[in-house]
């Protein structure tokens, strides 16, 4: 500790193994959410490029930190600590990655662009559930109006919502077809090709709205190849559905790469010279680090959350709902919650239950406020390990329309039929959740909700 302060030298690593002890319930968190099934686990893609990218540039790393980079990194670390338990866990989140993203530019070389080191850090969260939540419903939306501009001229068309009647057939834009992937993608093209070419800020930010107009286009083409191949009412196969999106995502990445890596322009100065900073400022820092980061980590020790007083209340006033007792004119009798359904259920503004008619099972959940803990039954049942596929809109015989999908799993040779809606206080119902979230905080929709999620063994 003594050399430390004197020499005001902290090695690279340790400096990251420090962030690491005082954000573990951040590092904990996105590990499991990226373990259960129920996102998609590309932040550990962007974890290894910046992995990489701290071996690439091993031998020419800063013996001293940047103080300004450092100081990002302590402010990030402190907000990172005080949002845990107050805020959402994804807020949090933001904050540590953000510190360890500023951990590291604090010692890379200037000719490393920081501005991509920070978008890498952001695409290393699990947001993918989020995204498709929050920006599933508008993305969708544009996807299927511009489809619908593209399809005109051969087909046609209406949109319905986020649906084309096409050729008096109804077809669903669904979630894979919004675009959430790619755009994912697109920016982590982005961020590894600024960052390969050595290019500066300037240049990332100028072309980051082709790199978004590039993805836009991306995604409008292939829901028109797709839903044009279903309009003779054939159900495109799985290995074409997938084929078209991965020959259309890989056209994107290879412009994208191309757009940022054509270049000679290079990032300089942005560090400044380590020659003329001061020692004496990184003896402080070093001190106020080595002292303020274990504090962080002991700051979760007594406990890792605190209780959301809103939330307990309108779960508290929903118990006294009464569940349903039948279904369809048969009689609805209760079952026990998976453990995936039980930790769904947790601080859940709302009451949830699953019950059995004797041929199908429900899942009924009765929602008092716009919350994301209503989550989609897609995302229920990948979290359990089941597959989903044939994702399509259809009427019920008492002409409700439901959002349906068969579910697979294949360790138990199981086939399942899974049909979901909301309804909301006045009988306006919804087969999207980011379309019932947006309607409910726009005020578009009143609640309470019910949505209930049925499925019938195939």
């Amino acid at each position: 500790m003594n050399a430390i302060l004197r020499h005001g030298r902290f090695p690279p690593l340790g400096w990251l193994m420090l962030l690491a002890v005082a954000l573990w319930p951040q590092i904990r968190w996105m590990a499991q959410r990226m373990g259960d099934g129920s996102d998609d686990p590309l932040g550990i893609v962007a974890w290894g490029a910046l992995a990489v990218l701290g071996w690439r540039y091993r031998r020419h790393l800063y013996e001293l930190p940047h103080p300004g980079w450092s100081g990002v990194a302590l402010v990030s670390t402190l907000l990172a600590t005080v949002a845990w338990g107050h805020a959402p866990p994804m807020v949090s989140a933001l904050f540590a990655a953000t510190a360890f993203a500023a951990g590291l530019l604090a010692f890379l070389p200037a000719m490393v662009g920081s501005a991509p080191v920070l978008g890498l850090a952001l695409l290393s969260l699990p947001l993918m559930a989020s995204l498709q939540f929050y920006a599933g419903y508008p993305l969708r939306l544009v996807a299927a109006e511009l489809s619908r501009w593209l399809l005109m001229p051969w087909f046609d068309v209406a949109r319905d919502g986020v649906a084309l009647k096409l050729d008096g057939q109804l077809l669903l834009v669904d979630a894979a077809c919004s675009g959430v992937q790619l755009v994912w993608f697109g920016y982590f093209t982005a961020c590894v090709g600024a960052l390969l070419c050595g290019c500066g800020n300037r240049h990332f930010f100028a072309r980051l709205p082709l790199v978004g107009g590039l993805v836009l286009l991306g995604n409008v083409v292939r829901n028109a190849v797709l839903l044009a191949a279903q309009a003779d009412g054939q159900t495109v196969a799985d290995w074409l559905h997938q084929g078209v999106g991965l020959v259309v995502l890989a056209g994107v990445c290879v412009m994208i790469a191309w757009i940022m890596t054509n270049t000679s322009s290079r990032t300089t100065g942005a560090h400044g010279s380590m020659n003329e900073l001061r020692v004496a400022g990184y003896r402080k820092a070093t001190l106020a680090l080595l002292l303020f980061l274990p504090a962080c980590a002991l700051w979760h020790l007594p406990g890792t959350s605190a209780a959301n007083a809103a939330t307990e209340a309108a779960t508290a006033a929903a118990e006294a709902v009464a569940i349903p007792k039948a279904w369809e004119g048969r009689p609805l009798h209760p079952l026990a919650l998976s453990k995936v359904e039980q930790r769904f259920a947790q601080g859940f503004p709302g009451k949830i239950a699953r019950l059995s008619d004797g041929q199908n099972v429900l899942i009924w959940r009765h929602v008092t406020q716009a919350t994301r803990m209503l989550h989609p039954a897609t995302d229920c049942y990948r979290a359990m390990g089941w597959r989903i596929r044939d994702e399509q809109l259809e009427m019920s015989a008492w002409e409700k329309r439901w959002r349906c999908f068969t579910a697979e799993l294949a360790s138990e040779n199981k086939t399942l039929r899974v049909c979901e809606r909301i309804e909301d206080a006045n009988g306006q119902a919804y087969t999207d959740t980011s379309a019932w979230y947006w309607a409910a905080i726009t005020g578009q929709s009143t609640g309470p909700w019910q949505a209930i999620t049925v499925a019938s063994a195939m």
